[in-house]
């Protein structure tokens, strides 16, 4: 609803305080206590309802609602004196005594949607957990990697939107999803931030269930880090890479205590967030109601904030150059997220990209003048063929084990006991890299060499693999050595054959006698 009151607007669909045409920065409880006396005009609204109603179950003192009536009186050009707005009836509460006009709401963006039925929304399961996804259009496949939270139903509700992906499926067979955490797939368990690696096996179970062996991987924004990871882990799947408005070391890697972070959980929902990333379609009031609603649909507050911290640590730059297939770099010119020496950054780091440079301000993929954007991946699938060859490189992180003093132990026990030792050592490692996921290269004597495609995983087989060792083995357990995914150490190409990277990792004792470094 919209109302009018003393020169000043208040609309409840985008949460927007407006004096004249001035935006008033409020915060949200003192927006939520304005709207609730609004709503409730007719009336004394008691401080105990008011309470109820801001602050729920959580026990705040009377004086946290003294503050708060006072800012929504500052924000409205009203004073404890004057008291033309809110009127405070000592005793019992507060009441809303200024004239009233209900505005008529702005155009719908629902009404103005097209009339086409949306895609299905499908569901895989990975891991436990629930992914959302859709598949529509014709032609060579294509998985849409978006921002770090949509909802692939109501974006859909948005004119602007449905025709961009309209337009795309009429060149390609699309798969979009929700990534973990967002929309309609599996929420996030308080304190849980899912790795990339994590993300990148959502990706491929859409694709698996989607029928796409192999596909163009079209990545925006934080999507773009996501895809990048996909083409050099796994350059089997990936055909073709499109980066758009994405960077490869986030600027804000080095500063975890940016006040971003809370200014996102703080205003979630109201579509500001969005509303900076999406100039152009936040113009209008419309515009603005369906960005809030989108926020409040993609993901709730907490979640929001974690994923923008977790986005804010990521850098992909030592895998760039690991990257074989063709590469599309899109970016505005005058991206306000993000600027263009990022996408600079990433054609310079990877092998196969260029780079098309737009005009504009906007970040979000959907928002100001697309048809540059659709051109240009339509010329770049259509327009060019790359062949299906099978990739000889590929990213992997490396995992060796063997056991500590072999020779040693050998003696002591003897052949036969020894044997016996190698083959449960051997049973317990393919049953820790089977469990992660991990491929197993090389089994001689008394240690192995697997390959998995994530840090996280070869680091998780590692310690599973000191926990399962047998406490009552002699002496002595496996020594294990992993690389690890940061600076001064990162994963290298591997080929397709037995062939391990090499890293200089250190290596120190861990428990069981199995070293890690």
């Amino acid at each position: 609803m919209r109302y009018s009151f003393g020169g000043v607007e208040l609309d409840t669909d985008t949460y927007e305080l407006r004096s004249g045409d001035r935006l008033v920065d409020v915060e949200p409880q003192v927006f939520d206590v304005l709207a609730h006396l609004l709503a409730h005009r007719g009336r004394v609204v008691t401080k105990e309802e008011l309470l109820d109603t801001i602050w729920g179950d959580r026990f705040v003192s009377e004086s946290a609602l003294t503050t708060r009536i006072r800012q929504a009186r500052q924000a409205v050009g009203d004073d404890g004196q004057a008291q033309r707005v809110i009127k405070t009836v000592h005793g019992r509460g507060y009441r809303f005594v200024a004239s009233v006009d209900e505005l008529a709401p702005g155009r719908d963006v629902v009404a103005d949607a097209p009339l086409d039925p949306v895609p299905a929304t499908r569901y895989v399961v990975n891991d436990g957990a629930s992914i959302a996804y859709q598949v529509f259009g014709e032609g060579p496949d294509l998985v849409l990697i978006e921002g770090f939270t949509t909802n692939v139903e109501v974006q859909w509700e948005h004119p602007a939107i449905a025709r961009f992906l309209r337009r795309l499926g009429s060149f390609c067979r699309v798969a979009v999803l929700d990534k973990r955490g967002t929309g309609l797939s599996e929420r996030l368990s308080r304190g849980e931030v899912p790795p990339l690696e994590q993300r990148a096996d959502d990706v491929r179970a859409v694709m698996d269930a989607a029928g796409m062996e192999r596909a163009t991987v079209f990545g925006s924004s934080e999507g773009g880090s996501l895809s990048v990871l996909l083409a050099a882990a796994h350059p089997e799947r990936v055909e073709r890479l499109v980066l758009h408005g994405t960077w490869a070391r986030h600027p804000w890697l080095d500063r975890p205590d940016r006040p971003e972070f809370a200014a996102v959980e703080r205003h979630w929902g109201t579509g500001r967030t969005y509303a900076w990333l999406a100039d152009s379609m936040a113009r209008t009031a419309a515009g603005r109601r369906f960005l809030g609603r989108f926020e409040r649909q993609a993901a709730t507050p907490g979640t929001a904030r974690r994923l923008v911290e977790l986005m804010s640590a990521i850098d992909v730059t030592p895998v760039l150059a690991s990257i074989r297939v063709p590469t599309l770099v899109l970016h505005r010119s005058h991206d306000r997220a993000y600027g263009i020496e990022h996408a600079h950054d990433l054609v310079a780091g990877i092998p196969a990209a260029r780079l098309v440079e737009l005009p504009g301000t906007d970040h979000f993929l959907f928002s100001g003048d697309t048809e540059p954007i659709l051109a240009a991946v339509e010329e770049f699938m259509v327009g060019s063929s790359t062949g299906l060859a099978s990739p000889d490189r590929f990213l992997a992180t490396v995992l060796f084990a063997d056991i500590v003093g072999s020779t040693a132990i050998a003696a002591d026990v003897g052949d036969a006991r020894f044997t016996r030792l190698l083959d449960e050592f051997a049973a317990i490692s393919r049953r820790c890299v089977e469990q992660h996921r991990g491929r197993l290269i090389d089994f001689a004597g008394d240690g192995l060499l697997a390959t998995f495609d994530g840090p996280g995983r070869g680091v998780r087989a590692a310690c599973d693999l000191q926990t399962r060792w047998p406490r009552s083995a002699p002496r002595s357990g496996p020594a294990c050595t992993r690389p690890r995914w940061s600076a001064g150490a990162t994963p290298s190409p591997a080929s397709a054959s037995t062939s391990p990277a090499a890293w200089p990792t250190p290596r120190s004792r861990g428990r069981s006698g199995c070293r890690v470094p």
